[in-house]
């Protein structure tokens, strides 16, 4: 079975493997599967393999009651003629400089089956460090940065992450809790692949209990703010070489068209007021200020200068 768990056309040695899921449980603000995108998209990154057969045959249903086609197999023709099986999108995408993108369908069954064929990847593409990207709803204030929090699979690591604003999660140690998929590999990789180091790192996406006058929900669906307030960390985190100025202002613009929905808002209905305001009290985050390194003949520059410099008179 391990032959059809993966199809690579190559298998470029990565440092980095970012991941996330598209229609799955834990994609609020369109993170897990918004985020994946947009990296495949700005880096220009091209699709080097996928899971294989054994993978879609395994762990997903052919279809389910009531959603039409939407967790169905993919299906292709062209006059008539099939031109390829039918499959699950689990892709690999290399955005160069060592950075492996994968973007995956939330398996329905075979965790272990699923989990074999991820872990396989990771060690064929050389065993680079793994960030699953996942988001979840709440009601996050738009104009604040978001909350970011993470689980992490060796004790190790821990000394680096407290480097960057990020919230460890107690999620499960007080009462039952099912995994998100990205949870769920972490875990695995805890117990068996303790060789890897996998981050699960997820942000909230602002989305509050009540809708508009024409019953949308208030909130952001698409919430470019957090994919920021997550590569922020990344970049630095991994030295990565990327531009985060296009998903600051988009995140930007978004926060504030929330925040003047939430003013009209509380200006009519004083119990949505009295939410609002208490979410600004009661919101829960570790704040994060971009490492900048310096160049370090410049850094030795400033120093010399403030060793060179004159005393201050005494005043």
């Amino acid at each position: 079975m391990a032959e059809e768990l993966l199809n690579f056309d190559s298998k470029p040695m990565a440092k980095i493997l970012i991941a996330g899921w598209r229609r799955q449980w834990s994609d609020g603000g369109e993170i897990s599967g918004g985020l994946p995108r947009y990296l495949i998209s700005k880096l220009g990154a091209k699709k080097i393999g996928e899971m294989g057969p054994e993978v879609s045959k395994l762990c997903y249903p052919f279809q389910v009651p009531g959603t039409h086609d939407t967790y169905r197999p993919r299906v292709a023709y062209n006059e008539g003629l099939p031109i390829q099986p039918m499959t699950r999108r689990n892709q690999f995408y290399d955005a160069g400089n060592g950075l492996i993108i994968f973007l995956g369908q939330e398996p329905w069954f075979r965790i272990d089956v699923y989990g074999e064929a991820f872990f396989k990847a990771v060690e064929e593409l050389g065993s680079p460090k793994i960030v699953a990207v996942e988001g979840y709803n709440g009601a996050a204030p738009p104009e604040m940065e978001r909350s970011v929090s993470c689980i992490y699979s060796r004790s190790d690591m821990k000394e680096t992450l407290d480097k960057f604003g990020l919230r460890y999660s107690n999620y499960g140690s007080q009462s039952r809790n099912g995994p998100t998929i990205a949870m769920a590999l972490v875990t695995i990789a805890h117990y068996e692949h303790p060789e890897c180091e996998m981050l699960r790192i997820g942000a909230m996406a602002p989305m509050y209990p009540f809708l508009t006058s024409n019953n949308d929900p208030v909130g952001i669906n698409l919430d470019h703010r957090s994919f920021y307030d997550i590569m922020r960390r990344l970049k630095p985190m991994f030295e990565l070489d990327i531009d985060l100025s296009e998903l600051l202002s988009l995140g930007e613009k978004e926060s504030q068209q929330l925040v003047e929905t939430l003013e009209k808002i509380s200006e009519t209905n004083p119990a949505a007021k009295d939410l609002i305001d208490r979410a600004k009290v009661d919101f829960n985050f570790v704040p994060f200020e971009t490492i900048v390194d310096m160049d370090p003949a410049l850094n030795l520059a400033l120093e010399d200068i403030l060793r060179n410099a004159p005393d201050q008179p005494d005043t």
